[in-house]
Formats: C-alpha cells, structure tokens, sequence
C-alpha cells in the first residue's frame, strides 16, 4: 500500500485518470441498463459513475495530503446535510418541472440517495483534510467572480444565437425565437431550473471538478494552456463512451470519434479559458459547462456546422490574445505551483 500511494504521490496525473475511468467505466454498464432496459434501480450507481472525474481527485488530492486534520468534526457533516438538502431540492424541481414526473413519496426517499454523491463533493469543500479543503474552495466561493460567471452565461447563449443568425442569414435555416417551446416567464423558469439541474447534476460538480479543478493545472504546470486543452479533449471524449453507446451513438466507428474530438476541442478551449482566466475558480468553469448544455436544451434546431465554425472562429480570438500556446508564469493561480494542496509543495517546505 505505501508504494502504491508513494506512486500516486508522485504521478498525480495518471492516478487521476486512472481512478476517473476506473470509477466511470466500471460502473458503465449502468447506462444501458437504465436507458434500455428499465433498471432505474441501478440509479444511484450511475450517479456515482458520472462522478467519477471528481471523485478521483477528491481521492488524490486526500492521499497527496501531508498535513494533520484541522477543524471541527461536525463541520463536514453539516455542511453535507446542507448540500444533501439543496441538490435534492434542485433534483425534485427539475423531475417535477421540466420531466414533468409526479411527486410521490417514492421519488421523495430515493432523491436524496440519488443527490448523495453530489452532496459529498460540494461538502468535500468543508473538509477536515486542509489539501481537499484547499482543492475545493472555488467551488463553493462566488466572491470576485460574479462578472465572469455573467461572461460565461453571456458568451454560451451568444454563440448559439450568433450561429443561429448567421445560418438564417446564409438561408440554410429559418428559426426564430417564436419556434422556442417555452414563453415568457415560463421560458426563464425552465431555463433557471435546467440550469442549476446541470451545475449540481454534474457538469460543476461531477466533472468540472476534476477535468479543471484537478487535472488542468497539474497539465498546464508541464505544458500551455492549448496543448492541455487537446488532452483533456482526448479523456474528455473516451470518458463518454459508455454512455454514447447507451443511448446509441456509433461508438465504435473512427468517424464518431473524430466528429466528436471536432466538436469538444474548441468547449474544452472555452471552458479552460474561463477557468484560467478567473484565476482558477471551478465554479466559473462548471458554470460555462452548464450554461453551453441548457443553451442546447433550449435553442431550437442548431445548425451544428455553422455553430462550429461560430465557436472554432471565437475560440481562436481568445487563443491569439491570450497567446495559449504559451505556458502560464508558474505563479499563476490556475497551475500547479500555486496550489498549497500539493505534495511536491508539502515536501519541498519541510
């Protein structure tokens, strides 16, 4: 067991990927037997595969950890009834208003086993393990980022109007707001509420805090913030197989993958973007991820080619003025040196 933890210590980056897709895929076959076969039993097993990026770092990060516990016993405990309370709420609201399910007592008991894993994540912010409290305290921390969450919302709905206009003025479609099923305050409300269902249920928490929280700095210490937007692209898209196949996408076709690396680099160029940028706050980065998907939920009939080209032409503006084929200065919040939570930190003070 020591050398295994020595190892991890010293490979934080391929442990995490390792415990990511160990934790994702060895639960996987929990998606094709809730999509097709009616095991909604195996629910809460797949809410757990989903969050597997944050898990794993979660496990590193409390492995790579060399300082004592501090701070009240009762304090995480608290603070996961607390997320338990508000991601079972966010998961209610969502099922009732936009899946349009009927409140039963059923779904009253099993929300909050279904909500647990996210529950652990948030609450991880509250930790008594100073390097995963450290790790996690962007994520529950808006102060000072409130203009680039505003950004993050602004820049996701504005390329999708953007390319909608665009294709409308190209004549290649007609798609107006009045094409939008939702109006009004009701349109606002569906937003609102797919919205925070996707920043709990789990592009903030289950993934952002892993592919951004975790693995982008510890990349970004060795290389730019371009080449390690190409490999989060890379373990980004492979972490979804399992679950494209579920619902039938053809994964085991080389076009597939290559439509799919296509259409993911440039989001995960974003997505880091916001991330470095707002001085390496996860949330900022959860909230740009759930933001592009309740766009996509919402936006009638994207015209998916000229969306790409609208995004790939945005992408390479902030690519040329933040020149990220460079790497950051090493004291620069989004990369690893400037992580207290480090163990090469921990060890190079002692």
């Amino acid at each position: 067991m020591k050398k295994i933890t020595e190892w991890i210590r010293h490979h934080q980056i391929a442990a995490f990927f390792i415990l990511t897709f160990g934790i994702t895929w060895g639960l996987g076959f929990t998606y094709d037997a809730i999509l097709n076969r009616g095991m909604d039993f195996l629910a809460p097993l797949a809410f757990v595969a989903i969050c597997g990026p944050a898990l794993a770092g979660i496990i590193v990060t409390r492995i790579c950890n060399t300082e004592p516990k501090s701070g009240s016993t009762k304090t995480p405990w608290i603070a996961f009834l607390i997320a338990l309370i508000v991601s079972t709420i966010v998961f209610l609201v969502h099922n009732i208003t936009v899946n349009h399910e009927t409140l039963t007592p059923g779904m009253v008991i099993f929300a909050p086993i279904l909500s647990a894993p996210v529950a652990y994540i948030l609450s991880a912010a509250a930790s008594r393990v100073p390097a995963v409290r450290r790790y996690l305290s962007t994520l529950v921390n808006a102060r000072q980022i409130w203009g680039w969450i505003l950004l993050a919302l602004v820049v996701t709905t504005g390329l999708s109007v953007l390319s909608i206009v665009i294709s409308n003025t190209l004549g290649r479609q007609s798609v107006h707001l009045s094409d939008l099923q939702f109006k009004g305050v009701t349109l606002v409300k569906m937003i609102a509420v797919t919205f925070f269902y996707q920043l709990f249920f789990f592009n903030g928490t289950g993934e952002e805090v892993g592919w951004r929280g975790f693995a982008l700095p510890r990349i970004q210490a060795r290389t730019s913030p371009l080449l390690a937007s190409l490999v989060l692209t890379f373990f980004w898209a492979l972490w979804h197989a399992f679950y494209w196949q579920a619902e039938g996408d053809p994964v085991f076709t080389a076009q597939f993958w290559l439509d799919t690396f296509m259409k993911l680099f440039p989001a995960t160029v974003l997505i880091s973007w916001f991330y470095n940028r707002s001085k390496g706050n996860i949330l900022v980065a959860g909230v740009t991820h759930a933001a592009a998907n309740t766009v996509f939920e919402y936006m009638p009939r994207i015209d998916w080619p000229v969306y790409n080209a609208t995004i790939y032409a945005f992408v390479l503006v902030i690519i040329l003025i933040d020149q990220m084929w460079k790497k950051l200065p090493s004291d620069n919040p989004a990369t690893i040196q400037n992580k207290q939570n480090l163990y090469f930190h921990a060890q190079a003070d002692t």
